[in-house]
């Protein structure tokens, strides 16, 4: 089929989500890495400050839970291939869920742009100094979770000329200003970020491993009271911060996306697992009194609270020398404020979306002349920098940080546990254990960081009351969906004079290309019929009955259909139904619109189910008048059978395809 040089019209263009599959693991693994990576930036020194060196101990069991959830998002990414994370897995289901996991997005994202902010400017040297440290405690071993009152005691005067987060509020509202002019003009170095961070990270590590005397290291103590334990690992769970980040690239991730998600995120995950347990040893080593080993000259030297906001900073410093420091801090730096671009613009993204689907005010999806979402753009930096009026500090932050990101996980596992695509057993029992577990933590952080549940009701119970403004306000004056303006743009009265011909569909694209080049040859519209059989011994109420309007399989089949067809120049009038005879609906269809024949694909079911239900074909042909003949069209690439919507009982989904599973 010849590509077309046409512009799509507005609606089909703000419908189309299919964008180019050209991306590959490298790539994915990059985009994956900068985010999930340089989480290592300040989770080091948070686990020090919580468990002095025991947090050796801690780091490993973060590290294995690492490699397990990059286990997890590998069969959600196979079975969510669309992108759009943990709101497309959501609304799957319901599109209220959908709505609560991006506003724990939305949580997420907005922490993670105030955090790696502030921590930005803590590497390049501004806050505390190291000589105010000199009269604090040695490391120790044992396990102690700071208190948000002590956290706040200790908070940085805002308004100072040295203070990170004065200078991270301007950064933020810099960046929001810069993302006014479209991505493409601020992502330009972000695609070096994870390259820098490797590069940081084996400099110390390369450095350092050769200077440690193994014998003489102190590793704290493995075993602490339960409750002491689980609480120091749910204090460091922000290491999980940008897992979700590969469930949003899946859209345009190269086929099959199942083989590209599995590289990048092992790839990602392996890297970051062994590299944060490795760098924990470097530290630890630091940590050790003073009379273990004198060889070292910077041993016993480490406080629990001297470098929490720095700490590779320092660990550069002491094993490399000033000159690696200095490298560390301004790629570490800059790396930091990268990741607080891609927050920003995973906010416009989660807003201008749910605004797109009607879930949010139709404000969000006000272009500028730059193509970006201007009102996002400006909601996505002013958020953070009005959290960071109330919270500056690390320690508060990194509290409200992990509730976010840990909700929409879960949500995640738990909707992937009941998919039921992942089919073997001990899959779905090892990712309801991944959701329990997750749901515990954040029961925990819930329960145990008051602040952060606070934080979190605020951003539910404002993102709900604007979906339910949003939801009344459609009721109250009804607006066309975007697919039924897209229909309604391509039929102009040419295109409904012309003859048509009617395809009966699976809901599947499959057959588009065939069918639209039958119909060009012909100069006839299409009409794509597709009719769900729902064999019921209930009365269906109206309320729950399948429309157009809320059957999203559906709406992705014609949405593929008018783009296609687009191409060609060939109007699509979609038809849609449910009923207990398909046959009959489409014969019905097919009178009303007043078609010259019928196209089908050829049926593959077994004999066992011609000989209870017939052909379709040959049930359909009986009650046609004779002047419209069914033709059958086949592809080179496997299909399901047209019709076959209509004669799966119970109107299962046939979206969901085999495509990339294992």
């Amino acid at each position: 089929m010849e590509p077309s040089d046409k512009t799509l019209p507005p609606a089909l263009a703000m419908l189309s989500s299919e964008r180019p599959r050209n991306l590959g693991w490298f790539g994915a693994a990059g985009l994956l890495f900068g985010d999930w990576g340089t989480s290592r930036l300040y989770v080091l020194g948070i686990a020090f400050l919580v468990a002095g060196r025991s947090s050796f101990y801690l780091i490993a069991a973060m590290s294995l839970l690492i490699l397990t959830i990059g286990w997890a998002y590998t069969q959600i990414c196979r079975l969510y291939q669309n992108g759009g994370g943990v709101y497309t897995a959501g609304r799957m289901r319901s599109p209220l869920l959908g709505v609560i996991g991006a506003l724990l997005l939305f949580a997420d994202y907005t922490i993670t742009a105030s955090l790696s902010s502030v921590e930005a400017f803590h590497y390049f040297g501004l806050g505390k100094h190291e000589a105010a440290q000199v009269s604090q405690e040695p490391a120790g071993d044992e396990i102690r979770i700071p208190k948000d009152g002590e956290a706040a005691a200790e908070r940085e005067p805002l308004f100072s000329w040295r203070s990170p987060g004065l200078w991270a509020v301007v950064a933020i509202l810099v960046i929001g200003a810069f993302n006014l002019l479209g991505p493409k003009h601020t992502a330009g170095y972000a695609i070096f970020t994870a390259a820098g961070m490797m590069a940081i990270t084996l400099l110390i590590v390369v450095f350092a491993l050769p200077q440690i005397r193994w014998a003489h290291v102190h590793w704290g103590r493995l075993f602490h009271a339960p409750s002491e334990m689980w609480h120091g690992f749910v204090y460091i769970v922000l290491a999980l911060s940008g897992v979700e980040a590969v469930a949003n690239l899946t859209g345009v991730m190269r086929k099959p996306v199942f083989a590209t998600a599995r590289k990048s995120i092992w790839a990602v995950a392996a890297e970051v697992a062994l590299l944060n347990l490795v760098l924990a040893i470097v530290m630890v080593a630091l940590a050790s009194p003073p009379g273990s080993d004198p060889a070292v000259a910077n041993a016993g030297n480490l406080a629990r609270e001297s470098h929490t906001e720095d700490m590779l900073a320092y660990l550069a410093q002491a094993y490399v020398g000033p000159v690696g420091e200095w490298m560390v801090r301004v790629v570490g730096g800059l790396l930091l404020l990268s990741a607080t671009n891609t927050a920003i613009n995973g906010l416009m993204s989660i807003m201008y979306v749910m605004s797109r689907d009607g879930e949010m005010p139709a404000v969000f999806q006000k272009l500028n002349s730059f193509g970006a979402p201007w009102v996002a753009a400006i909601l996505a930096a002013t958020v953070p920098a009005i959290v960071l009026l109330f919270a500056h500090d690390l320690h508060t932050l990194a509290s409200l940080y992990a509730i976010g990101v840990v909700g929409a996980v879960a949500i995640d596992c738990s909707l992937a546990t009941i998919h039921p695509r992942l089919r073997k057993a001990w899959r779905k029992a090892a990712m309801a254990a991944m959701a329990l577990l997750l749901v515990a933590i954040w029961v925990t952080l819930a329960t145990t960081k008051i602040p952060a549940l606070i934080f979190v009701t605020i951003v539910l119970a404002i993102g709900l009351s604007l979906r339910q403004v949003t939801r009344l306000a459609a009721r109250r004056y009804p607006k066309p969906s975007l697919l039924r303006r897209a229909i309604v743009e391509q039929l102009t009265p040419e295109a409904l004079s012309k003859p048509r011909i009617l395809l009966a569909t699976a809901g599947s694209a499959t057959m588009a290309d065939a069918a639209i080049d039958v119909a060009a040859a012909a100069e006839a519209a299409l009409v794509v019929c597709f009719v769900r059989e729902v064999a019921l011994n209930y009365k269906v109420e109206a309320e729950t009955r399948l429309t157009l309007d809320n059957d999203p399989a559906a709406q992705a089949m014609f949405g593929d259909f008018l783009e296609k067809a687009h191409a060609r120049g060939v109007p699509i009038i979609p038809m849609y139904d449910t009923g207990t005879n398909a046959a009959e609906l489409i014969a019905e269809l097919a009178a009303m619109n007043g078609v010259d024949r019928i196209l089908m694909g050829s049926s593959r079911r077994g004999v066992l189910h011609h000989i209870i239900k017939g052909s379709f074909q040959r049930r359909i042909e009986s009650l046609l008048p004779p002047e419209i003949h069914v033709q059958v069209l086949s592809t080179t690439e496997p299909s399901p059978p047209a019709g076959a919507a209509a004669e799966d009982s119970g109107g299962r989904e046939a979206v969901a395809s085999a495509k990339g599973d294992e």
